[in-house]
């Protein structure tokens, strides 16, 4: 599991370490680098980095990017030593990018960038300056590695989990394409074909006759293949004949399917469903052959309706006890109640003093059940609603044990909060006598008495509603420590 990220440099994040649990949420208003926390541990996970994308630099500076994942469990990176491999016990994987400052030696085309790409042995490893080394097991002589054989493509990895990234495109993940999910698990069932002694066998006996049968059923009169070979060879090439399956990666052109009557694939369902079906794919693949997942989501809510929505999100829930996940949503249905669990991290993205920064588990701590939605909509979205206006409006009547309206109004003008709104209150369709009241009993009313048709009585507009919360909630802050 990923302990810690810690990303400097990269987009509009200057400098930040985020601490992440076994499932992670990460809400924020759009523009504060969710997704770009995702694709930096993505880009630090995946085997490699697209170096030419000068775009990632942060606010478009020469300063060099820095990505660093910690786990923590510890893996094992195997490194060459002559005919046998030196096991190196690692705890971190960490991506440097930054842009080149000269042509490299020889090339008359270079990389925009310089990409350095590793894993990095635990700090108890002894450093050297050459690198690092070890004492063989076998001989009792010292194994000095350097930066290099630690490359993370290069490297060959045990017990480093597999990540699997569900960006806002959702049409792609069970197409195959460069890093998609499903292009990931049929290189995967590719090489456990290739690894079975039976493969050439069973292709050298069975496509000859499946294409004979396949040639019949789309009407061959002559063998197509043979008049082709005649013509080829008058050009000196070579013949060619006509293979219906790969024989050394027989999943390349493989997709999955919906079976009906037809074969339908999954894509046609909607890019939704395609998501769902793709990770829940991946999950059984990883439950049977027992290895650990990252999962990366960005915006789960995408093309899924509410039910689905809370399907989906309760399924994470318990997806995140075998494997971690972590998402960026705007969708409440994910977050809802989630710091009532220990193993849920909620980061909240944010601007301050015009830096990015992101708050982990903030204790909201309004309500004795907070965060609620409306107070998460609140601080997160900047997004007030009349729902958290009448929570706040509730709780301030709970502690002041006043929960005649009257009696209440008059403990709000004890707090100093202005009676500087007219409202006219009708009984029986008839308009009483003007009074003045607070901005909160104001919007109150509006939302609880739409009854009340004076004309008199303007509506409320949304600088009101945010200036009636921000006193609502200044005052629960002056009394709470005195409630729990």
């Amino acid at each position: 599991m990923i302990k810690k990220v810690k990303i400097e440099n990269f987009r509009a994040i200057k400098n930040q370490e985020i601490n992440l649990e076994n499932y992670n949420i990460i809400i924020g208003n759009n523009g504060t680098g969710k997704t770009s926390v995702l694709e930096a541990i993505n880009y630090a996970l995946s085997s490699s980095y697209l170096s030419g994308k000068h775009t990632d630099f942060y606010n478009g500076e020469d300063k060099p990017i820095n990505i660093e994942v910690e786990f923590s469990n510890q893996f094992i990176a195997k490194l060459p030593d002559g005919y046998t491999k030196q096991e190196i016990p690692c705890d971190k994987i960490l991506l440097h990018i930054k842009l080149r400052e000269r042509s490299a030696t020889g090339k008359a085309f270079c990389d925009l960038t310089v990409v350095e790409h590793r894993v990095e042995p635990l700090s108890s490893i002894k450093r050297t300056e050459k690198g690092w080394e070890i004492i063989r097991k076998s001989s009792g002589t010292r194994f000095v590695f350097t930066e290099r054989l630690l490359d993370k493509n290069i490297s060959e990895t045990e017990g480093l989990p597999r990540s699997f990234y569900f960006n806002k495109i959702r049409d792609k993940q069970l197409q195959r394409g460069f890093n998609s999910s499903i292009n990931n698990v049929f290189d995967d069932f590719n090489w456990r074909f290739l690894k079975n002694e039976n493969s050439k066998n069973f292709f050298k006996e069975k496509c000859a006759i499946e294409k004979e049968k396949i040639l019949d059923m789309i009407d061959i009169k002559e063998n197509v293949f043979d008049s082709l070979n005649k013509k080829l060879n008058d050009f000196g090439i070579s013949n060619i004949d006509i293979s219906f399956i790969d024989g050394k990666a027989p999943f390349n052109n493989a997709y999955l399917a919906k079976k009906k009557y037809l074969d339908i694939p999954i894509k046609y369902l909607g890019s939704g469903i395609e998501m769902i079906i793709s990770l829940l794919f991946l999950e059984t693949l990883a439950s049977l052959s027992k290895e650990k997942l990252v999962i990366l989501i960005d915006e789960p809510e995408l093309h899924l309706h509410p039910s689905l929505q809370l399907k989906f999100s309760e399924y994470l829930r318990t997806l995140s006890n075998e494997h971690q996940i972590i998402v960026s949503t705007h969708s409440p249905i994910f977050f809802k109640n989630c710091l009532n669990n220990n193993n849920i991290q909620l980061i909240i993205a944010y601007y301050k003093n015009g830096e990015l920064e992101f708050k982990q588990n903030e204790n909201f701590g309004l309500f004795p059940w907070s965060p609620s939605w409306g107070e998460i909509n609140y601080f997160a979205f900047e997004y007030p609603t009349i729902e958290f206006h009448d929570e706040l409006y509730g709780f301030l009547q709970e502690i002041s044990k006043k929960y005649d309206q009257n009696k209440f109004e008059n403990w709000l003008r004890q707090q100093e909060v202005n009676a500087d709104k007219k409202w006219i209150k009708e009984i029986n369709g008839k308009p009483q006598q003007q009074e003045n009241i607070t901005l909160p009993t104001f919007i109150r009313n509006k939302i609880h008495h739409p009854e009340n048709m004076s004309m008199q009585n303007e509506n409320f507009n949304i600088e009101e509603l945010k200036q009636s919360i921000n006193i609502m909630v200044n005052l629960i802050k002056k009394f709470r420590k005195n409630l729990y």
